[in-house]
């Protein structure tokens, strides 16, 4: 059994004697140091493969028993194993990105690390938008900074009672307001702070409130943090009988948070809770009573306007079940009024979201007949919508689209009867059109469906149209955007280049082995002005690019393929322009880590000029060439910037235009000496990085 070799022992060159003894040499199996922590065994070593045998006739006869690794049977009857990281993404930002080790498998890499050294930010990974938040420092939660950062006016960051945002408390000895005086004269609670002071709300109406001076008296179920916040009391009186109630909670410039309640003192008496620019809440059909609102300012004092209206009381809808789903008559279709007020979840959909209020509709393709569907689904106050068109209530769905308005058509669908089941969005109770047009029978457009995608010929453009485009597809890089599927063959494990240029189009892409995507990620996804992708030793096989885009508009696929893969030449010790890593004038690949070298240089035009370490590549130019020079593949988020002969100045400089955090230069450039410096986008990162050059014929 043979292994992929790791970083200190290239295949480069090798013969099959002298790759054997080095996979023993570098701590093979049944090494001594086989328990060893990764970085012993050379993790992730992207696209390298080793022919050293065991002689094979089927793939079967290579398995290396590494998760990670891409097991082949070559054409010379010679095992190769590739290394294929991405089957070790767990698809978590924050523990960092996991890593391919060439004994043992998947591994952890080093953890995403967002300390920036400031005191005066509170830095955490934000897991949800794959990014770092830095928040002023605000221990106590209270809205204030400290005192003793930039724009702070928090005299006790322990203490969310004290800031400059509350009233002065009479008569209790303490700078409650921090403006350095003690139970000044104007001290006291400004109106309706708390609940015995309430604002007393008997009819329809709008009421202006004043957050200034207003403590964090009260929790909120749908808002963490301590706030300013002010109480409200809406009584429906016996004799009015039950009301529709709809609550508007709009801040002068900040996010507002309202919590309807039947006792003020206690959260878990809670019947609804909204927070948003404004905070809407509608009820249906409340019954006499005392309702609290508390309603929290998720910002700096000011004005907040609340609007208030009662109404005559309305039933719920009788479609709130698939089992009393709404007909709709074909091929007569129809435009139907929806209202979400106080609908519970029954359904799942695949393009919605979980806590969603759904309301049905059905109709029945007669016997000898088939129809394309058109439906479109609009919130009235412009919120996106989900809907699904299902093979009845329990059955396969046939097309999910979300948007605003929400479109999609569902092509040649034969006789039966089928499902529309619409969602509105979970943070507010809206109200909905759909409208069903029964069409012609059609078949889908080119594309539509992974069943449908279109083959792409490597070395030749493919022009396309995202016009018709439907949203079913899911990829990580783009959300619920429409999409075109295409196909290409690799005959023999290769590396490939793809570009996607929508022109004016922002447009996304990934290319994966399976359509639809039913587990993990995609192999590569990016996006961008085009979206590109470099995938070095890419299996044979079929696989699928899938392109999304928002608007309809013409697209183009330059898809190149080179077989077999170019070499990788490992680097080390090019820490700087005096010991910079010569680059041939033909290109090639290099593969090194920053994690042991210095910081030498910073970029100026692009990325944020960190102290990150940095690697240095040297370019002699004796004719005039077009250089493209990518990143793509690294596992840190590069910068990558172009020196002078003199190591300066800064001639180019590019943040992530390869796409998924790599960069890309393409330049023409004269005869000469070109630095090439590959740094990281954030000060502390270091790690394993790939720069590819590319010298073609200048234009």
């Amino acid at each position: 059994m043979t292994r992929l070799l790791p970083s200190s022992c290239s295949a480069a060159g090798l013969g099959l004697a002298t790759a054997l003894a080095c996979v023993v040499g570098c701590g093979g199996p049944g090494s001594p140091d086989a328990s060893g922590p990764p970085d012993a065994y050379g993790p992730d070593v992207r696209g390298l493969t080793v022919d050293a045998g065991p002689p094979c006739e089927t793939v079967e006869d290579c398995d290396d028993g590494v998760s990670c690794t891409n097991d082949l049977c070559s054409e010379d009857g010679l095992c190769l194993h590739q290394v294929n990281p991405a089957i070790c993404d767990d698809g978590l930002f924050c523990n960092g990105q996991e890593l391919c080790d060439t004994r043992r498998g998947c591994v952890p890499g080093p953890r995403e690390s967002c300390d920036d050294s400031d005191v005066c930010t509170v830095d955490r990974c934000n897991e949800e938008r794959k990014t770092c938040d830095r928040n002023p420092r605000d221990l106590d939660a209270d809205g204030d900074p400290d005192f003793f950062c930039m724009g702070g006016t928090d005299c006790d960051d322990f203490d969310p009672t004290r800031n400059g945002m509350v009233a002065e408390v009479c008569t209790d000895l303490v700078d409650n307001d921090c403006d350095g005086t003690i139970d000044e004269p104007d001290c006291g609670r400004p109106e309706h702070d708390v609940c015995d002071d309430a604002l007393r709300i008997t009819a329809s109406g709008t009421y202006i409130l004043e957050t200034a001076g207003a403590a964090p008296d009260y929790t909120l179920g749908c808002t963490s943090g301590v706030r300013q916040d002010l109480v409200a009391a809406i009584e429906i009186s016996a004799a009015d009988g039950p009301r529709d109630l709809s609550i508007e909670l709009q801040g002068d410039l900040f996010v507002t948070a309202a919590s309807l309640r039947t006792d003020c003192e206690v959260t878990t008496s809670e019947i609804s809770c909204r927070s948003g620019y404004p905070a809407t809440i509608r009820m249906r059909a409340l019954e006499p009573g005392t309702y609290f609102l508390i309603l929290s300012s998720l910002g700096g004092p000011g004005e907040m306007a609340l609007e208030v209206e009662l109404s005559e009381p309305t039933p719920l809808p009788t479609n709130d079940t698939c089992a009393m789903a709404t007909e709709i008559p074909v091929p007569m279709g129809g435009t139907y009024a929806g209202s979400f007020i106080g609908v519970g979840d029954e359904a799942t959909l695949s393009c919605g979201s979980s806590s969603q209020g759904d309301l049905f509709y059905t109709f029945t393709i007669p016997a000898g007949d088939a129809r394309t569907v058109n439906v479109s689904l609009n919130a009235d106050t412009g919120e996106g919508m989900s809907f699904a068109v299902l093979d009845g209530c329990t059955g396969t769905e046939r097309r999910c689209a979300y948007g605003s308005p929400a479109q999609a058509r569902t092509y040649r669908l034969g006789p039966g009867t089928y499902v529309i089941a619409i969602e509105g969005p979970s943070w507010v109770e809206v109200d909905s059109t759909l409208n069903v047009v029964f069409e012609a029978a059609s078949d889908p457009l080119p594309g539509d469906l992974c069943s449908t995608a279109v083959a792409l010929t490597p070395g030749t453009s493919y022009t396309g149209t995202m016009v018709g485009a439907e949203d079913d597809l899911a990829i990580e890089c783009s959300f619920r955007a429409p999409e075109r599927v295409h196909t290409f063959t690799l005959a023999a494990e290769s590396d490939v280049n793809i570009e996607v240029d929508g022109g004016r189009s922002y447009l996304s892409a990934a290319i994966t082995s399976e359509c639809p995507i039913s587990s993990g990620r995609s192999l590569f996804c990016g996006s961008g002005l085009p979206a590109r992708g470099r995938l070095r030793g890419l299996a044979g096989g079929t696989y699928y690019l899938i392109v999304e885009g928002t608007r309809a508009g013409s697209y183009t696929i330059d898809l190149a393929v080179t077989s077999p893969p170019v070499p990788v030449v490992d680097v080390v010790g090019n820490d700087s322009c005096g010991t910079a890593h010569d680059v041939p004038a033909t290109g090639g690949l290099f593969r090194g880590s920053t994690a042991t070298l210095l910081h030498d240089y910073a970029p100026v035009a692009c990325g944020s000029s960190g102290t990150a370490k940095d690697a240095v590549f040297e370019l002699n130019l004796t004719t005039r060439q077009r250089i493209i020079a990518s990143t793509a593949g690294s596992t840190i988020d590069t910068v990558l910037y172009m020196l002078g002969s003199a190591c300066s100045p800064e001639l180019a400089c590019d943040d992530d235009s390869a796409g998924s955090g790599d960069s890309l230069l393409d330049r023409t450039l004269e005869p000469g000496t070109y630095f090439f410096v590959v740094d990281a986008f954030s000060s502390a990162t270091a790690g394993e990085y790939f720069l590819e050059v590319l010298v073609e014929p200048a234009p």
